[in-house]
């Protein structure tokens, strides 16, 4: 895949699911900013896709 598609997609995936998400919200609101990320980039599974997906651009450079 080229970088395009991959940032493409990456982009489809934040906005599709992560706008508007109401565990990251709640998160957010009970126990700050950094712990609402840390869910995302380490439990959650559109969390676990972008960083696959960001790996594959991070390869490709």
């Amino acid at each position: 895949m080229k970088n395009t598609q991959l940032i493409n997609e990456i982009d489809y995936l934040s906005d599709t699911y992560c706008d508007g998400c109401f565990v990251r919200k709640q998160l957010r609101k009970e126990s700050g900013k950094t712990t609402a990320y840390r869910f995302c980039i380490e439990q959650c599974t559109v969390g676990e896709s972008i960083r696959q997906i960001g790996s594959k651009l991070k390869s490709s450079k």
